[in-house]
């Protein structure tokens, strides 16, 4: 009797413990994979963290564009971050910054995704492919900003953060060679979102309601989707916070791209051997041999200004031409854009131009000759020959010869240049275009953020209250702060639905 009830009880067990190691298992056309449940301020969240949706871009296959994962046997643990993609360690402010500890490897291809725990769940919600900013050059799905849970949950949607190559891994282009073709950064967010709307069911979602949306570098490459026939059908809907594929000091013509490797190339000896020119093929097999840590120390020994780095070519196979003829010539592939921008998108840049580039911590000292100095640099190597109408129309209404209004004045001229300009650029072309187009300002800034005083509302704050994550990075948010995040989360929401 005793020894029948063990039986029943062993059986129970094994019956209860075989639907556990299920219920967090989803199976996608890579194979299945094992998430975790994890909790919110509204209630719970499935998350599968670091599942691969490419081959490691590694030994041959670094430069190249992606190799779609091969499916894998058994269950894949996907219960931890994965790394980030090479990059050099840097710091934006508290929440945007990687540092020396953080775990960085070329085999960085991966996806986390995020879906709410319902009684009874869906099998058909909107879904939001998420592409992070950073110049191409910075950050990762592993930053706790990108936490996209909060967003999953309280907008009811299956959220899926995907990760790139950066720098010149993610952008080398070498000409006369398949081996660094440029653009591969793209080529992997394209096979990304082809992944999820392959799987899309297995995640609870639309495949047919998929709304790619992405922050500054994210935005420009959503841009650059918009206009690729390579990428139509694997979404529908596009939200492009900060970014626009006009924006001209984030992408490199065929001759920026040529000089830029150049530079690599020269810095790492595989230029020339016995005075002969190598040729494209030999440049990617001596560049393969090098250590990351070397490739990234060369990029970044000619982009100390943030502006000379490895961005989206212009004229190769993904982005033949330049933005407005290729949104012109090509069918939109996206029914319905959401455009925004920061009330001060320039004053980033501007504390980043005056602490890390000039040494300048005081802004009370700064003048407004200084500035219009710098400002006339930098629109001039952007392409700008005439600067002084354009320095008299944001400086000549400042008073004040130094100071705060100063360094605003130069913050909204370079704000409307880098970004205002270039996302109402993107919005006419795309309402020319018969596509319903939408324009946001965003206004808001989390009150426990550590930008100095006198930033207002700026390039990269929103992301925080889009994502939720406000609600779940160290620091105690304000009413203000929720009320903010709810906001965004039903602006997200709402579009992700209905446009």
């Amino acid at each position: 009797m005793l020894a029948g009830l063990a039986l029943l009880i062993a059986a129970l067990c094994l019956v209860v413990g075989s639907a556990e190691d299920t219920k967090n298992v989803i199976h996608t056309t890579s194979g299945d994979a094992r998430g975790i449940i994890r909790s919110t301020t509204t209630g719970p969240v499935l998350t599968f963290l670091g599942i691969p949706f490419a081959e490691p871009p590694i030994g041959e296959r670094r430069f190249k564009k992606p190799t779609p994962k091969q499916p894998w046997q058994g269950v894949l643990n996907a219960t931890s971050l994965p790394p980030m993609c090479p990059q050099i360690p840097a710091r934006i402010n508290s929440f945007f910054a990687v540092t020396e500890a953080d775990p960085v490897s070329e085999d960085c291809l991966f996806l986390n995704i995020f879906k709410p725990v319902r009684s009874s769940d869906s099998t058909s919600r909107p879904i939001v492919v998420y592409i992070h900013g950073g110049a191409f050059t910075f950050g990762g799905i592993a930053m706790k900003m990108f936490d996209a849970s909060e967003l999953a949950v309280r907008g009811d949607l299956v959220v899926v953060t995907i990760a790139y190559r950066l720098g010149p891994l993610g952008f080398l282009y070498i000409p006369g060679t398949e081996d660094a073709p440029g653009n591969m950064g793209l080529y992997d967010q394209q096979l990304a979102m082809q992944w999820v709307k392959d799987n899309a069911r297995s995640l609870g979602g639309d495949p047919n309601a998929i709304t790619a949306m992405g922050q500054s570098a994210g935005a420009i490459s959503i841009g650059f989707h918009l206009s690729s026939p390579s990428s139509a059908g694997v979404f529908q809907r596009a939200f492009m916070q900060s970014g626009s594929p006009f924006i001209r000091a984030f992408v490199s013509s065929l001759a920026q791209a040529k000089a830029r490797a150049n530079m690599l190339t020269d810095y790492l000896d595989c230029k020339k051997r016995d005075s002969r020119e190598l040729s494209g093929t030999e440049v990617v097999t001596c560049l393969r041999s090098k250590n990351v840590s070397d490739i990234l120390e060369a990029a970044e020994s000619f982009n100390t200004a943030g502006l000379d780095g490895f961005f989206p070519v212009l004229g190769v196979a993904f982005v033949p031409e330049k933005p407005g003829k290729a949104l012109a010539l090509s069918p939109p592939i996206a029914r319905d854009i959401l455009v925004s921008v920061c009330a001060a998108e320039g004053d980033f840049f501007i504390e980043h131009l005056l602490t890390n580039v000039n040494n300048i911590d005081n802004i009370d000292i700064v003048t407004k000759r200084h500035l219009a100095v710098i400002m006339k640099v930098l629109l001039g190597a952007i392409a700008i020959f005439d600067t002084e109408p354009i320095l008299k129309r944001y400086f000549d209404p400042v008073t004040a010869k130094k100071g705060v209004d100063v360094v605003r004045a130069a913050s909204d001229l370079f704000g409307d240049f880098l970004f205002g300009c270039p996302a109402l650029s993107v919005a006419r072309e795309l309402s020319a275009a018969n596509v319903s187009v939408h324009v946001l300002r965003y206004s808001e800034q989390l009150s426990f953020l550590d930008w100095p005083e006198w930033i207002r509302p700026t390039h990269s704050d929103d992301i925080v209250f889009s994502l939720g994550s406000a609600l779940s990075l160290p620091g105690r948010p304000s009413a203000a702060d929720v009320k903010a995040t709810e906001n965004m989360i039903n602006v997200v929401s709402t579009f992700s639905r209905t446009g």
